[in-house]
């Protein structure tokens, strides 16, 4: 539910509501459809958004002594990821992701479960892909989508499942929510650590350096310690006595 003031020519007083599609009017309903209001308050330039501000109560931190109560509340959450790693090509599929997350009472439970997918493949393009590269100079190499990879839709699992943890006895929160936007990045870290376990699985004893992200380039690297990465990615020459194939003729 949301109020504001409609008509730049008209000044009506009225109350939303997008659940069920009616637009009332002092209470009442006004006869006009969802559809008709935006297009003529976009014409009049009335803005239909809702605005407003909230400064948490109850934190202080005294920075001399190092003492005090800076947060509100914490949230808390898992996520368990499934992954699978081509070992010859350092490649890999990140198949299903199921995570549970300490929301506090919804707001929008649709606008949530977005904010939560959202913040998950951030946090996955954070641990695998998004690699910042930089010369002698300190000049970034990676400043363009050619050359900094970022997650598109196709790389997010094809298993999402999402719970969230509902409680509304979060007395400090926006009606009783909790933060639903950045904490779920931190989830990304769940592909980073299956990776890792699939590749000590994979060489048993493997000596895997903490080092984010988790590339494919990084992973063939990791996989291979002892092998120049220049014979790795060389195409295999023919064995001793075999001649190789002629190449086809049109």
């Amino acid at each position: 539910m949301v109020e504001v003031v409609y008509g730049a020519r008209v000044s009506l007083h009225l109350r939303l509501s997008r659940e069920d599609e009616v637009v009332l009017l002092d209470g009442e309903p006004s006869g006009w459809t969802w559809e008709r209001l935006v297009p003529a308050a976009y014409r009049d330039r009335v803005d239909l958004s809702a605005h407003g501000f909230f400064a948490t109560p109850k934190i202080f931190f005294d920075l001399e002594r190092g003492q005090g109560d800076p947060f509100a509340y914490y949230v808390c959450g898992a996520a368990l990821l499934e992954a699978t790693v081509d070992t010859l090509l350092g490649t890999y599929r990140l198949d299903a992701v199921r995570l549970v997350h300490d929301l506090g009472r919804p707001l929008v439970r649709k606008v949530d479960l977005g904010q939560i997918e959202g913040g998950l493949a951030q946090g996955l393009g954070w641990m695998t892909l998004e690699d910042l590269r930089f010369d002698e100079r300190g000049r970034i190499l990676s400043g363009a989508l050619a050359t900094y990879k970022v997650p598109e839709v196709d790389f997010t699992p094809e298993v999402l499942d999402v719970h969230c943890l509902e409680e509304e006895d979060v007395d400090l929160g926006p009606y009783h929510s909790k933060a639903v936007g950045e904490p779920p990045l931190m989830y990304g870290i769940a592909a980073y650590y299956a990776l890792r376990d699939a590749m000590q699985a994979h060489r048993s004893g493997l000596e895997i350096p903490f080092v984010a992200p988790l590339t494919p380039e990084r992973v063939l690297l990791q996989l291979h310690p002892d092998d120049d990465p220049a014979e790795i990615s060389r195409p295999s020459e023919p064995a001793a006595g075999r001649q190789p194939a002629p190449a086809p003729t049109a």
